[in-house]
């Protein structure tokens, strides 16, 4: 984990243990085997060239570990046990109902409850003790909203996202490689659910380009959206993977909308998120090691679970 992450403290929090047995355990390792494996003199932890020696056996031992703790739970767990996730609307289209879907497969012991709902009502849930895990999507508009509350949660990221302008295929843009938010002053906006953080941050994006957006029409779901879009003569603010269609969907060979770019890019990360000082459950657990494993929680922005 610790060659992943190249951060002690981001290791630390994935594994569940804090950062002064880690480097406990690594040193213990390092006495055994006769040599360094990470290099700490650097801003970054780096493997040694033993270490890199040693990666792909520490990756077979951690994929066997997987497996029999996997069998051992499932033998141990006759009864259905039940994991409480929130997650923000659109998860199929984050590949969270894979995550589920394939953990499902793995621990069929284990009940899935799935409640859909906007990433403030979210963290609200989760600090409450209403759901064990939670993926809800991060920007710096959610951050400064009760940054206190914030701290008190483990998130690693799952994925990022941008926003993008939906456009009518006739609209003098819609051929555009890019745009600019203030490009779209004059136009009318159909945009996800009044209050909502993707609305607020919308609203907030429009009027740092010196306009604000005349809405019209508002809604939780996409669909409704993409479709005043094609037939209502508006524009839309959607995130990249609301409109990312599969290869082989009619939407993707021919979709009745044009998606242009916006810049400068808004980028948002969508987060698998736990309470930190709250003990999780076995299900809870399983899961996010389950999550891990498979490489589900994206490693390339491994270091920067807060």
């Amino acid at each position: 984990m610790l060659a992943e992450t190249r951060n002690y403290w981001a290791a630390a929090e994935r594994l569940f243990i804090g950062q002064s047995s880690l480097s406990k355990h690594i040193m213990t390792l390092e006495k055994h085997l006769g040599a360094p494996l990470f290099d700490r003199t650097s801003r970054k932890v780096e493997l040694t060239q033993f270490g890199q020696l040693m990666l792909p056996y520490a990756n077979q031992i951690s994929k066997l570990q997987h497996e029999y703790q996997t069998v051992a739970y499932n033998y141990l767990h006759v009864g259905i046990e039940k994991l409480r996730i929130a997650s923000i609307p659109a998860m199929a289209q984050y590949n969270i109902t894979d995550a589920l879907l394939n953990f499902q497969s793995a621990y069929p012991s284990i009940q899935i409850h799935t409640i859909e709902e906007d990433t403030m009502v979210i963290r609200e849930a989760l600090l409450n003790n209403e759901c064990d895990l939670a993926f809800f999507r991060d920007s710096p508009l959610y951050l400064e909203h009760d940054p206190d509350k914030d701290v008190q949660l483990v998130k690693l990221p799952f994925c990022q996202d941008k926003l993008v302008a939906v456009l009518p295929h006739n609209h003098p843009l819609a051929k555009a490689g890019y745009l600019e938010l203030s490009q779209l002053a004059e136009e009318k906006f159909a945009l996800i659910k009044t209050d909502s953080m993707p609305y607020n941050l919308c609203i907030r994006a429009c009027q740092g380009a010196g306009f604000s957006p005349r809405v019209v029409f508002s809604s939780h779901h996409i669909e409704g959206i993409l479709d005043m879009v094609t037939k209502g003569n508006c524009v839309s603010l959607l995130f990249s993977s609301h409109v990312d269609y599969p290869i082989d969907s009619v939407l993707s060979i021919a979709a009745p909308f044009s998606v242009i770019p916006i810049q400068p890019e808004i980028q948002t990360t969508i987060y698998l998120a736990y309470l930190r000082n709250r003990p999780l459950s076995p299900a809870a657990s399983c899961f996010l090691e389950h999550c891990i494993h498979t490489k589900a929680i994206d490693s390339q922005w491994a270091g920067n679970g807060k």
